[in-house]
């Protein structure tokens, strides 16, 4: 990986980014010199549940990286839990526990570790707690009478605060529990607003992102995205930094990072990589028919295992992206991010600019697209289409052009130029490192969906997380009935 850097004419570092239409740009794009503030280490979502598993492992490589990077503190930004039950929590200070000893690291240089609680540790899953009798919430619910507060302090040996404050080596850290807890995060910041220096970034942290930010509108109702409370309580303040998870979005996704009035990065998750979203009208939110009728390959989501290493410096973060599935400490999903600080409203990371400017992903000039007419559903096929007859499409990947990985792709029904039907699907390799993200993709259509006794193609469009489209790669004609004819 590339070494950290220092930028020291942050207007020239604007001006590059602006000509490259907003991208988030390798941490080496403008030299290298000077030290880190600090190393923040990130980790959420790690939805620990009861049972041991393999989680565990990929939290104690997680861990272990911060450890060898050298970090200075280690934010969680909630779910830690995965039904909020109090001995996921202790699973969690267990292993956290044999890392980082009295929060001491291998070479015994003190690492903060700050959390805050998410709707699965607060919450719990829905119907958790279903004919449990008050002995039973007692003895197991986290968030049942005073558990939380006993629980919190005896396994962190921290005060337990709705709101709370923490400076780590000049840099201060502000955390809100979950929604439901009720945090005064609006009149916190209203009432602590002279605390804060306005020459030196801080960093704040919810469980989720902050409205509109970070991953545009994706889970703004169903997944429980903010009201817009925190969007108010830091509008005010250009040093500002959230830092929020929730969405389960890959850290693939350039929409990671935004930036507006202040600046909101995305998390990441370890459990795993959320395949459910798509573009809809420029939001993201859970597919509508993604369980019905869009059948597409589902890899294995654990494979998107992801974190953060951020170094911070008083006008630029560098963000490190690491995939905790491969590799004895991971594996980097692509290059470094710089994030120049402070934010800047209409500034280099708007998401319309970036969208606007950037180039496409591109199919490779030999690229095919196979068409072929199954009896039985292949193994991508959902539930509800096992052992039923479909039409399966495979395309290799599409390339990555100037930084602009494929996200997704609309795959269309076409007949004598007219398009009939459009699937999308998600990219099978897209929440991977890049050096392991081509990955060939599929797509099911019933035979009822292809017409009969007409000349069809396929036509698949490649975008990247912004929508932008690259060149289409189209099949050769067939009729459906050739298809079946060959098959049998």
């Amino acid at each position: 990986m590339v070494k950290p850097f220092h930028i020291s004419r942050r207007s020239f570092a604007g001006n590059v980014l602006a000509a490259f239409g907003g991208l988030i740009l390798p941490a080496n794009a403008f030299g290298e010199g000077g030290k880190p503030l600090l190393k923040l280490g990130v980790v959420s979502d790690i939805h620990l549940g009861s049972e041991s598993t393999d989680l565990d492992q990929a939290l104690e490589k997680a861990l272990r990286y911060y450890d060898v990077a050298g970090a200075d503190a280690v934010l969680v930004p909630g779910d830690t839990a995965h039904s909020g039950i109090i001995t996921e929590m202790e699973r969690f200070a267990r292993i956290w526990s044999k890392l980082f000893p009295d929060d001491r690291a291998s070479n015994g240089r003190k690492v903060e570790l700050m959390m805050i609680t998410g709707n699965h540790c607060i919450d719990g899953w829905p119907g958790r707690w279903n004919g449990w009798s008050a002995e039973q919430l007692r003895t197991n619910r986290l968030n049942y009478g005073d558990n939380l507060k006993k629980t919190w302090e005896r396994l962190f040996h921290q005060p337990f605060e709705l709101m709370w404050r923490r400076e780590v080596k000049g840099v201060t850290f502000v955390g809100a529990h979950w929604t439901s807890l009720n945090p005064p995060i609006e009149e916190y910041f209203r009432e602590n607003a002279r605390k804060f220096d306005p020459s030196m970034p801080f960093f704040y942290t919810q469980h989720a992102h902050p409205k509109d930010t970070c991953h545009g509108q994706y889970a703004i109702d169903e997944r429980g995205n903010d009201n817009g409370e925190s969007v108010h309580a830091l509008s005010s303040f250009s040093n500002a930094v959230a830092i929020t998870g929730h969405s389960h979005c890959s850290l693939t996704d350039e929409r990671t990072v935004w930036q507006g009035a202040f600046t909101s990065i995305g998390a990441g998750c370890l459990r795993c990589a959320s395949y459910g979203y798509r573009h809809v009208n420029g939001s993201m939110p859970w597919h509508p028919t993604y369980k019905t009728n869009v059948m597409r390959p589902i890899p294995n989501r654990e494979e998107g295992r992801n974190g953060l290493l951020i170094d911070v410096f008083r006008d630029h973060l560098v963000v490190h992206r690491r995939n905790f599935y491969f590799g004895e400490l991971g594996e980097p999903l692509g290059d470094d991010w710089c994030v120049p600080l402070p934010a800047a409203v209409d500034g280099p990371f708007d998401f319309r600019r970036r969208a606007t400017k950037r180039l496409a992903p591109q199919f490779a000039p030999d690229a095919q697209v196979k068409v072929a007419y199954c009896k039985v559903a292949p193994p991508c096929a959902g539930v509800s289409f096992v052992g039923k007859p479909m039409v399966h499409v495979v395309f290799p990947a599409a390339k990555t052009v100037g930084g602009a990985r494929v996200f997704d792709y609309d795959v269309k029904i076409v007949a004598d130029g007219e398009t009939l039907l459009t699937r999308p699907i998600m990219a099978s390799g897209f929440a991977l490192p890049e050096a392991r993200s081509e990955r060939p993709d599929e797509c099911l259509f019933n035979p009822d969906e292809v017409p009969e006794g007409r000349d069809v193609v396929v036509v698949v469009i490649p975008k990247d997380c912004f929508g932008k489209t690259g060149r289409p790669l189209v099949s050769k004609p067939f009729r459906l009935q050739t298809l079946m004819d060959v098959s049998a």
